[in-house]
């Protein structure tokens, strides 16, 4: 069974609408070849939402002054 993640919204978080994913470029699925068949797995950097912004307020998901989660991505490092 899949892990479900829910990530903060950019627009919830910091009020702006998050850009299409590079990685994935808005599908929120990436497609890779494992020998001859074909797969494909939610993106990891927007989590399938297609959007992704790096966290304003933190680079890995942590406070740096406490090592708690961060409160604007709650943990996520990025905003979708």
């Amino acid at each position: 069974m899949p892990i479900l993640s829910v990530t903060v919204e950019a627009v919830t978080a910091i009020g702006t609408f998050a850009p299409e994913c590079e990685e994935c470029e808005g599908s929120g699925i990436i497609t890779y070849l494992h020998g001859p068949c074909e797969h494909t797995r939610e993106c990891d950097t927007c989590h399938g939402a297609g959007r992704s912004l790096p966290c304003p307020a933190c680079t890995d998901g942590t406070n740096h002054n406490t090592g708690d989660a961060c409160v604007t991505c709650e943990g996520f490092a990025v905003l979708t």
